[in-house]
This record gives C-alpha cells, sequence and structure tokens, in this order.
C-alpha cells in the first residue's frame, strides 16, 4: 500500500469524521447544510494561512521575495500535512461544538484578512471611473466607435468637460496595460503549446498524472484564446496601433442588424459573451466598460497572482425549439487568470446580509 493512498484515505476518514461531529446536533436539513459549508470555508481558509505560512518560510530560507506573487512549490506529502495542521487547528478551537451563528462569525473572523487585503489590492489597481452624466445617454452625442475621440464641445459644462477628459486618460492608460498583457498572454500560449507537445511525446506516468496535467493545459489553452480574443476586440474597437490581430478576430466589432431577431446564433457574441446592439452609442458604453475592467483584471493579477475576468462561457447552453440556430451558449463565465491557491478568495458579493434568524425576530433590526 502506498503512502499517498493511506494518506488520502486518512483525509477522507478525517472528512468523514467531522461531518457526523457537525451533524450530531437535531438540526434540519437546512442548518446542517450550512454548517456543512461553513466548517469547509473555514477549513479552506485556515489551509490557505498555514499554506502562505509554511511557502514564505521555504521561500526566506531559500533567498526568495516574500512579497513575489508567485506560487512556491510544495510536494503533494507537504500539503497534506498542512492540511491534517489545518483540521487540528480547527479540533482544538472546537469549531463542531459552535452554533450556526457562531460559526458564522468565527469564518468571518477568518475571512477579514484576505478580504481586507484583496480590497487593498483593488484600491492600487483602481482606474478613475467618471460619474454618470448626460453625455452617457444623451441621443445627439457622437456615434463615433472611439470614445477618446469625441470632441469636447463649448458647450459642454465643467462636469461634462472633466468626463470627457477622464474617459480619455483611460483609454490612455488601458491602452499601456492591454499592450503588455497582450504580449505576456502570447508568451504564456507558446509556453502551453510547448509544454503540451512535450507532454504528448513522453510515455506518460502511470499514476495518471501525466493526463492530468495534459488536460489542465488543453483548459489553460482556451481560456488564453477567449483572452487573447477579447484584448483583440478592445484593441480593435479603440484602433490601436502595434497590436496582434487574428484573422478570427475581424467582425466583432461590426453591426450585423440581426442582433434584434429571436434566433441570435451563438457565433454573433464575441469573447466577452456580448452580442453587438443596433445602438451604436451602447456598444461605445459597453466597450469602455469591458476595456476597464480588463484593464483592472490585468493589474490585480500582477499584485495578487491571480484575478478573475468575466468572457464567454464554454458551457454549452439549450436548444431553441422555434429556429433552427441550434445551440446558445451558456452566456458569460468567470475564469480565473493566474494560480490561485486552495481557500483564496476569487470573488465576492458586496451588500448587506440578513440572517436568518435575524429575519424570524423583527426586534434585533428595527
Amino acid at each position: 500500500m502506498s503512502s499517498s493512498s493511506s494518506s488520502s484515505r486518512s483525509i477522507f476518514s478525517r472528512l468523514r469524521t467531522a461531518w457526523k461531529n457537525l451533524v450530531s446536533k437535531k438540526e434540519s436539513p437546512r442548518e446542517s447544510q450550512e454548517r456543512h459549508d461553513l466548517y469547509r470555508i473555514a477549513l479552506a481558509v485556515t489551509y490557505s494561512d498555514l499554506r502562505k505560512q509554511a511557502g514564505a518560510s521555504a521561500g526566506a530560507s531559500a533567498g526568495a521575495s516574500v512579497s513575489s506573487p508567485s506560487p512556491i512549490f510544495q510536494s503533494r506529502k507537504e500539503l497534506e500535512r498542512i492540511y491534517d495542521e489545518a483540521t487540528e487547528a480547527l479540533d482544538r478551537k472546537e469549531i463542531h461544538a459552535h452554533s450556526v451563528p457562531n460559526l458564522r462569525r468565527e469564518v468571518q473572523s477568518l475571512l477579514r484578512p484576505q478580504i481586507l487585503s484583496l480590497l487593498q489590492v483593488c484600491q492600487k489597481s483602481q482606474l478613475d471611473i467618471p460619474s454618470t452624466t448626460i453625455l452617457d445617454f444623451h441621443s445627439d452625442s457622437s456615434s463615433s466607435s472611439d470614445p477618446s475621440s469625441s470632441s469636447v464641445s463649448s458647450s459642454l459644462s465643467k462636469q461634462e468637460e472633466e468626463y470627457v477628459l477622464t474617459r480619455e486618460s483611460n483609454v490612455k492608460k488601458c491602452k499601456e496595460v492591454l499592450y503588455e498583457e497582450q504580449h505576456h498572454t502570447l508568451d504564456l500560449l507558446d509556453k502551453c503549446h510547448s509544454d503540451s507537445y512535450h507532454s504528448s511525446h513522453d510515455d506518460g506516468h502511470a499514476d495518471g498524472h501525466g493526463e492530468n496535467n495534459k488536460r489542465k493545459q488543453q483548459q489553460q489553452a482556451i481560456f488564453l484564446h477567449k483572452k487573447l480574443s477579447a484584448i483583440e476586440t478592445i484593441a480593435s474597437f479603440y484602433q490601436w496601433e502595434h497590436f496582434y490581430f487574428s484573422s478570427s478576430n475581424d467582425n466583432h466589432n461590426h453591426n450585423n442588424n440581426n442582433n434584434n431577431s429571436s434566433n441570435v446564433n451563438v457565433d454573433d457574441a464575441d469573447e466577452f459573451g456580448y452580442i453587438l446592439n443596433k445602438d451604436e452609442h451602447v456598444n461605445n458604453q459597453i466597450r469602455y466598460y469591458q476595456m476597464i475592467n480588463l484593464s483592472r483584471s490585468a493589474l490585480i493579477r500582477q499584485q495578487l497572482g491571480y484575478s478573475t475576468i468575466a468572457l464567454k462561457s464554454t458551457i454549452q447552453g439549450h436548444i431553441i425549439n422555434n429556429g433552427p440556430n441550434g445551440f446558445f451558449n451558456g452566456g458569460r463565465g468567470i475564469f480565473i487568470d493566474g494560480k490561485a491557491n486552495a481557500g483564496s478568495i476569487v470573488a465576492f458579493f458586496p451588500g448587506e446580509v440578513w440572517p436568518k434568524e435575524h429575519l424570524l425576530h423583527a426586534n434585533s433590526v428595527l
């Protein structure tokens, strides 16, 4: 019996024991599920923190920069040891004995440092977003495909002039960011294809890791092609020079006048999952904020080691019964750009949360 298989059984045995401890009290199925989910979040975050500490310690002893976003390699045996340590840390806190509300607070406490760090990174990666003015929705505004080329009329108010100038400044900043990002993506694609070539010509591995790595490389290549096409779409829209353009990205900024049909072909959507509107002013606004979000994502990844991007989903959608077009795509999907370790926060929704006990007892919120 290999040490890897015995360790895996030990992990699953520990999870089963934890699950039994969690549901030992008489709770509703919904409460049991919430308790189970909260425990797994706490375990993942604790594991992530311990892994970072071990990586920082190993990096410091090897002379690596602790502030570098690049992950430090850790063996499977080391990761299993860290996982056991994370489980023991939660056992010492007697997490399983917490009530669900207290367990929520414990999870929030564990997540707080990571959330604050993420918000600081996002603040550093912020671009100036002007407040919406009449220029955004004015029917007589310029229909030019390049918002940065709009002339500032002498009749504009000071606020509107500042708005236009801010947009022009953002377009210039984003051009620099996305130019570097395109070359970075092309380099990653070359490496991905090279690694895939070598994987297909080796003898493989008896443990199946070779096939698993090959599948990951294929998935990464699909994402990188989507991201590259999204950058090309923005560069083509703003007619930026010195960018690489593939022949497959020629028509994503041209209206085909069929976008109001009930039978829209999936091929009409670009790599953002966006289908051009007949109103060019709407397209101008959409492209502008796509450019902003794509640039922000690149800046965040440079600091954090990973970020998220909303692109056209790879999931196939439903069949259209009343048309000849076959399948719709699955809309837009969230992709991780870079490498995020287990336990890392990749996205969150801002807003107020109303726990069930607050809704049951109205006096607590009045």
